[in-house]
């Protein structure tokens, strides 16, 4: 009798430790998948580099529309020996440069048009922020100018999706945009379209670069290459072209626009390791001022502007047809020639300003 119910005593107990068990278990499972505080969608515009965060609910999605940044402070002096092949990430605060080197860090991947970018967690604590969107845009965007090679890539099919749980994890991706197959650009469906896409623009810089391998000084280089690009070039009038404004629509397509003429001209002169930076801003011509693109370059430890789209303008004949003729009115200029072209001040509709070199006070001769 004793002996039944101190069996059903220890019976008792394992049911209870067997209970307390299964309930942990299921907490633990319940912790790590199932309470998903807010799971966030970070929508990036390549036209006007806004970002509307979605807020995913059960039965409804909220937008919020957020405000610009504050600013950090930077020094205001003139920094003439910059890394111009990491010049806008150099510019960039602690969370963009996160950003930017997830990004560069899967630059292979990102040519496969659907791999997933894990960011560092540390990018959490600017989830709430109200000038996320800044931060995520001025970070895209250098990596996008400091790169001319990523030309295949359409930015407004990334997103920013992130998981918070109640145990204080995070989990924060760059990815596709749903509604998308891959975040390639339209002229692009595959990996295998970049590779054989990539040996075209291969077979063009190489024989630049033979051409070039006979020239002695850098003058002489960055002549070439100017010259090479107004005379192969032409400028895409229709403004709807894909790649207008990347280096495909320029030694491929050879029809661009301002950004397309200026990624030339810097991925020439970076196979050649002479500092250059591809500059946004505003310039005037004949009373008329618009947004712009074109390149400083650094040449006898001075740093001159170089507008190719500017020096390539259309000259229609007297046949009626449309003649080349070369020109160099923006060909290694100092600051009082170069003073219809104004850089930007801040990163694209941020308040994080930017550290431009200076240009010579004169003209290279």
């Amino acid at each position: 009798m004793k002996i039944s119910k101190i069996i059903n005593f220890l019976l008792s107990i394992l049911i209870i430790l067997f209970s307390i068990l299964f309930a942990l278990f299921f907490w633990t499972i319940y912790q790590d998948y199932n309470i998903q505080d807010t799971a966030k969608l970070v929508d990036i515009s390549e036209n006007q580099k806004e970002i509307k965060i979605a807020v995913e609910q059960k039965n409804e999605t909220e937008v919020l529309e957020m405000e610009p940044p504050t600013g950090t402070k930077q020094s205001n002096e003139k920094n003439n020996n910059v890394n111009s092949n990491k010049f806008y990430y150099n510019q960039l605060d602690s969370y963009s440069k996160l950003i930017y080197e997830s990004l560069e860090k899967q630059k292979e991947n990102l040519k496969k048009g659907t791999e997933t970018i894990r960011l560092p967690e540390k990018i959490k604590d600017i989830l709430e922020e109200e000038n996320i969107e800044a931060i995520f845009s001025a970070a895209i965007n250098a990596f996008e100018y400091d790169n001319p090679d990523i030309y295949y890539i359409d930015m407004s099919k990334l997103v920013l999706y992130y998981e918070s749980y109640s145990t204080g994890k995070y989990n924060i991706y760059l990815k596709k945009d749903e509604q998308y197959q891959n975040y390639l650009n339209n002229t692009f469906s595959s990996e295998e379209d970049i590779k054989t896409a990539q040996v075209k623009i291969n077979t063009i810089v190489n024989e630049i670069q033979a051409n070039i391998e006979s020239l002695e000084t850098d003058y002489d280089k960055i002549l070439y290459i100017h010259d090479w690009i107004t005379e192969n070039i032409k400028y895409d009038e229709t403004l709807n072209k894909t790649n207008r404004n990347d280096i495909y629509g320029a030694f491929i397509e050879k029809e661009v626009t301002c950004g397309g003429y200026a990624k030339a001209f810097k991925y020439l002169a970076d196979k050649l390791n002479i500092d250059c930076i591809i500059i946004q801003g505003k310039a005037t011509s004949d009373e008329k001022t618009e947004n712009h693109a074109w390149n400083y370059i650094k040449l006898s430890n001075n740093w001159y502007g170089v507008d190719c789209t500017w020096d390539d303008p259309i000259i229609i004949g007297s046949n009626g047809n449309e003649e080349k003729q070369k020109y160099y009115t923006y060909f290694l200029k100092g600051k009082e020639a170069f003073n219809n072209h104004k850089p930007f001040e801040t990163f694209w509709d941020t308040k994080i300003k930017i550290n431009y070199p200076e240009l010579s006070n004169n003209n290279y001769n």
